[in-house]
C-alpha cells in the first residue's frame, strides 16, 4: 500500500470520527460518554483500597462483587424505565440513589460499621447507577443517525478502554496522595456532571407501548437471544485473559509488568475500535471474523507467555486489535434487533450479559490459572470465543442482519434531541 493511498484512509478515518463528534449534541454526548465510564473504572480499584485496610480483602471483594451483581440485575430494569418514563426522571432518581449509596459506604467505612451496612450500600449503588451508557447508543443514532451507528459503538468501545487505563491509575493516586475517600468524592461528582451533560427528549419514548407486563419481550427474539449469549461468551472469553496476564506477571517475578500488559491489551483495542469501526458498511460476517481474529490473538499470546515477559508485552497490544471492534459490532447487532419501544431495556440486557459474562471469565481463569499456570487460559478462552461466533452465525440465519442498517427517517424525539 501507497504511503499517498494510507494517508488518504487516515483522512477518511479522522474524518468519520471527526463528522461524528461535530454534530449538533455530539460534543455533549463525547463528554457525558468519558465522565460517566471514569467512575466505572474507578469503582473497583477505590473499593479495595478503602475497605482492605478497615475490614479486609475479603470483604472489600464482597462490597465489589454485591455491587456488580446489583448492577447486572437492575440494568434491564433501569432501561426499561428510560423506554416508560422521561428520561431526565429516571437519570435523577438513579442519580439520587447512587450517590446516596455512596455516601452510605463512605461514612459506614469511616466510621468502621458492621460490613453489612458496607455491602448494603454497595447494593445500593449498584442498583441505581445512573443508565448513561445504556442511554448514550441509542442517543448516538438519534443525533448522527443510523448509519452511523458502528462508528458510534466503536466509539463508546474505545473510550471505554481509555477509562480503562486512566480509571485506576487516577483512583489509586487520589487514594494514596489525597484520602481514601477521595475517589468517591471525585467519582460522584463525574457522574452528576454526566448525567446533567447528556440530553433527553421531552415526552417519554415507550409512552405509547401496549405491553407494560410483558417483562421478558426483548428476549422472545432468537436473533437477539444468540447475540445476547454471544456478548456473555465473548465478555468471559476476554475477562480471563484480564485475569490471566497479572497471575503471569506474578508467577514469572515481574508483577511491574502487570499494568502494561493491561495497557498493552487496551491500547490495541483503542486502535482496532476506531480503525474498524470507521468501516462504513462491513460485510455480513464481519462480527465472526472479528471474534476469529480474537481467538488468533489469543493463541499468539498463549504463545508468548511460554517464550518470556517481554514478548507478552509486545503481543499484548496485538491480541487486542480485535476486541474494541467486536464490542462495537456486538452493540450495533443488539441495538437493532430490540423490539420497538424496548431500545433501552434491550442495551439493558446486553449489560446484564457483559457483567455476568465478565465475571464468571474472572472465577474460571483465576482458577486455571492457579492450578495449571498462566498459559492454561488457552484451555478456555479460544473455545469460548469460538462458541460466540457460532452464536453470531446462529443469529444470522435466524434472520440477523449484522451489516450496517439503512438509515431511517428520524422520530420526532430523535428531532428533538438534534435541536
Amino acid at each position: 500500500m501507497s504511503e499517498e493511498s494510507t494517508g488518504r484512509r487516515a483522512l477518511r478515518l479522522f474524518a468519520t470520527y471527526r463528522g461524528l463528534v461535530s454534530v449538533p449534541g455530539g460534543g455533549r454526548l463525547t463528554a457525558a460518554s468519558l465522565l460517566s465510564k471514569l467512575p466505572i473504572n474507578m469503582f473497583s480499584v477505590s473499593t479495595v483500597l478503602l475497605l482492605s485496610s478497615r475490614y479486609s480483602y475479603s470483604a472489600a471483594g464482597l462490597a465489589v462483587g454485591t455491587m456488580l451483581v446489583a448492577n447486572a440485575a437492575s440494568s434491564p430494569v433501569r432501561g426499561r424505565s428510560a423506554d416508560r418514563y422521561p428520561v431526565r426522571t429516571v437519570l435523577a432518581v438513579c442519580l439520587a440513589g447512587y450517590l446516596a449509596g455512596t455516601a452510605g459506604l463512605m461514612a459506614a467505612a469511616a466510621g468502621r460499621l458492621p460490613l453489612g451496612l458496607v455491602v448494603a450500600s454497595m447494593a445500593v449503588i449498584g442498583l441505581c447507577f445512573p443508565p448513561v451508557s445504556i442511554l448514550l447508543r441509542g442517543y448516538w443514532v438519534a443525533v448522527a443517525g443510523e448509519q452511523m451507528r458502528i462508528p458510534a459503538n466503536s466509539l463508546e468501545s474505545a473510550l471505554m478502554d481509555v477509562t480503562l487505563i486512566t480509571g485506576p491509575v487516577s483512583a489509586t493516586l487520589l487514594s494514596t496522595s489525597v484520602s481514601p475517600f477521595a475517589p468517591f468524592i471525585v467519582t460522584s461528582a463525574l457522574m452528576a456532571l454526566a448525567v446533567t451533560l447528556l440530553p433527553s427528549p421531552r415526552g417519554t419514548s415507550g409512552a405509547a407501548r401496549t405491553d407494560a407486563g410483558d417483562w421478558l419481550r426483548p428476549l422472545r427474539s432468537r436473533p437477539l437471544l444468540c447475540v445476547l449469549a454471544a456478548m456473555f461468551l465473548f465478555c468471559a472469553a476476554l475477562s480471563t485473559i484480564e485475569v490471566v496476564l497479572p497471575v503471569y506477571a506474578q508467577q514469572h517475578n515481574v508483577v511491574g509488568y502487570s499494568g502494561w500488559f493491561l495497557g498493552g491489551l487496551s491500547v490495541g483495542s483503542i486502535v482496532g475500535a476506531l480503525v474498524l469501526g470507521a468501516v462504513p458498511s462491513p460485510p455480513r460476517l464481519m462480527l465472526p471474523a472479528l471474534l476469529g481474529v480474537f481467538v488468533v490473538g489469543a493463541c499468539l499470546l498463549g504463545f508468548a507467555m511460554t517464550v518470556g515477559p517481554v514478548l507478552v508485552l509486545v503481543v499484548c497490544p496485538l491480541t487486542g486489535l480485535a476486541i474494541g471492534s467486536s464490542f462495537g459490532h456486538l452493540y450495533t447487532a443488539v441495538g437493532t434487533m430490540g423490539p420497538s419501544g424496548c431500545e433501552n431495556e434491550t442495551q439493558g440486557w446486553a449489560t446484564s450479559c457483559s457483567t455476568a459474562g465478565f465475571a464468571a471469565g474472572a472465577a474460571a481463569g483465576a482458577a486455571v490459572a492457579d492450578v495449571a499456570g498462566a498459559p492454561a487460559f488457552l484451555l478456555l478462552t479460544p473455545a469460548t470465543a469460538v462458541a460466540a461466533a457460532l452464536f453470531v452465525l446462529g443469529g444470522s440465519r435466524a434472520g440477523t442482519v449484522l451489516a450496517a442498517p439503512a438509515m431511517p427517517q428520524p422520530s420526532s424525539d430523535e428531532s428533538e434531541l438534534r435541536s
